[in-house]
């Protein structure tokens, strides 16, 4: 099915009002395309406010997750945070750390091996922390699901607090308290946190709970907002709400972080005083995930908490090695992935590729891959010694994959599973991987049939090449941080030249060209811009061809010299 694209108009009374309060027109008619239509709702997006944190106590449970947690630092006990091995899970385990280190009582973080552990809370690793005397457990990213580990630590007479937000299954486990938005009792307005958006909201109430207490000084919470910032933009859940407001001072305090290990990292992958959502998104979440994917989270995690430069460069220096296997494992699964998907029975309504040799840790980038070069849910399955298949799956817009694998699992596919609407994890059978991917299909082609899926390319604007120039960048960047549910936006280009495109890359998978503005002139004397893109958006164009280009515009920095670069999202006859 062939995408559109859809040129969206705004309400001229609407713009005017916010044009009329000193915004420039095309930042106006992004706000007002994206509901945020009077000059109050505009400022309070362009400059968020910490003072609109809604008030922690809606969170439901979390007023007796604080005290069961002053109760625990009154008296001493062990607390244990058991994490989850990506950035989210790290930086939820390393914001908390942080801050009952401030308190003064260090706790113990257990984050999981992703091949020997698994994903969520393992039996046998929490009753050796029993064995070491924990009292009080609070899981970050994991647990809403685990009835079975969480029962056998209270059976022990331990505490277990739960701060997570996956989907809820049909009961919540016996925990003394589960924190996660989700819960249908939950009162707090903001619906979409990652897990360490939950662990901050955790921290303010803890933060007033032990002021009413009357526990000294407060603790101040404001630099924990950049470790906030970190898991919620890797994690890529909306970034509108609350999740907009701690990303928005956060990437202000990365770009100055006293933490010497975001300063290495920054410095050894991208510019740190020019930290954005995307370069976090590419640039710094990525060797933290690797840390995880490949080989041992602890690693990431101490280099969020170290206050040792020299500590932090030998950390950061081992991260990129991984981060490096991560990168050659990744293209080699996806390579073998898109073949395997390509040639499928029934993918137009979705894929399960499955193989021995892809290594775990990439799966789920993988599945993302193939799920946008196919535009239907992937999944990407590694099959292990042990007869298992374990992989992720990614999802399409109208089809909620957990609540697709419910039903598929019909009591009994699975072995386990679990996730959020766009993005999921499963395990089974090798030998069911077929019947997973007949089950999987059947049920898209049912609940999402090919005519209801909305292929359109949205436009914000139509815009001319001679208008291109780097000043817009400085309008775009207050849309920052931009992602889901805030994306960039995109512009038409209509009837431009496609100028002398050339494969690059070691594989020769990206393109570089330019977009000339019509005309009769040789191309050095007509306005043009620097174009970037994948490979197969230009399959099919030529040199010379006419074109109507949808594009992001973005600042390209290159040996000191700053330009305006498009990347090309779509293209077709002009």
């Amino acid at each position: 099915m062939t995408a559109h694209f859809e040129r969206l108009e705004p309400d001229p009374v609407r713009l005017a009002a916010l044009t009329e309060a000193g915004i420039t027109p095309l930042l106006a008619r992004i706000l007002v395309l994206r509901g945020l239509d009077t000059p109050e709702k505009a400022q309070k997006f362009l400059q968020p406010p910490l003072a609109d944190l809604p008030d922690p106590t809606l969170l439901a449970g979390v007023v007796d997750a604080a005290r069961l947690i002053a109760d625990a630092l009154a008296t001493g006990d062990k607390i244990c945070v058991y994490g989850d091995y990506d950035v989210d899970g790290i930086s939820a385990a390393a914001l908390l750390a942080d801050l009952f280190g401030r308190l003064g009582h260090p706790v113990r973080v257990f984050l999981p091996d992703r091949f020997r552990d698994g994903y969520g809370l393992h039996h046998d690793r929490l009753q050796e922390l029993c064995d070491a005397g924990i009292a009080l457990f609070i899981s970050v990213d994991c647990g809403t699901t685990s009835h079975r580990e969480i029962q056998a630590v209270r059976d022990r007479g331990r505490h277990f607090i739960v701060c997570d937000h996956h989907a809820l299954g049909p009961t919540l486990p016996n925990a003394s308290v589960v924190l996660n938005p989700q819960r249908l009792d939950c009162a707090y307005p903001d619906k979409a946190l990652s897990a360490v958006g939950v662990a901050m909201v955790l921290a303010q109430a803890l933060r007033r709970e032990l002021h009413a207490r009357g526990h000294g000084k407060p603790v101040e919470l404001k630099s924990l907002i950049e470790l906030a910032a970190l898991g919620t933009i890797a994690d890529m859940v909306p970034l509108q709400g609350v999740n907009r407001i701690l990303c928005w001072h956060g990437l202000r305090l990365l770009g100055k972080s006293a933490r010497p290990g975001v300063q290495t990292l920054a410095a050894r992958n991208t510019k740190i005083a020019a930290i954005s959502a995307d370069r976090v998104g590419f640039h710094l979440a990525p060797p933290i995930n690797a840390a995880g994917r490949m080989a041992d989270p602890q690693t990431a995690f101490e280099l969020l908490t170290t206050r040792s430069p020299e500590r932090a460069l030998q950390l950061a220096e081992l991260i990129d090695l991984e981060n490096n296997r991560r990168k050659d494992a990744q293209a080699l699964a996806s390579a073998a992935a898109l073949v395997q998907a390509r040639v499928q029975d029934g993918r137009a309504h979705g894929v399960v590729v499955a193989h021995p040799e892809w290594h775990q840790g990439v799966v789920g980038i993988v599945a993302n891959k193939v799920k946008d070069e196919l535009a239907v849910p992937a999944f990407v399955l590694a099959i292990c010694e042990d007869g298992l298949a374990r992989g992720s799956g990614r999802s399409i817009a109208g089809y909620d994959l957990v609540d697709g694998l419910r039903v598929i699992h019909q009591g009994e596919l699975f072995a386990r599973f679990g996730g959020h609407a766009m993005a999921a994890g499963v395990t089974l059978l090798a030998e069911r991987v077929d019947e997973f991917r007949a089950r999987l299909q059947a049920h898209v082609a049912q609940t999402l049939p090919l005519a209801q899926r909305d292929r359109a390319i949205r436009v914000d604007a139509e815009l001319q090449v001679a208008d291109l120039e780097l000043g817009i960048i400085d309008v775009l960047d207050q849309l920052e941080p931009c992602g889901k549910g805030n994306e960039r936006p995109q512009f038409l280009l209509r009837g431009v030249e496609l100028h002398k495109p050339s494969l690059i890359g070691k594989d020769r998978d990206w393109c570089r060209a330019t977009l000339l503005a019509p005309g009769n002139q040789p191309a050095w004397a007509r306005p043009g811009v620097g174009t970037f893109c994948a490979r197969s958006v230009v399959e099919g164009f030529g040199d010379r061809d006419r074109v109507d280009a949808v594009v992001r515009l973005e600042r390209n920095s290159h040996n000191g010299k700053v330009s305006l670069q498009a990347t090309i999202i779509a293209l077709q006859p002009a």
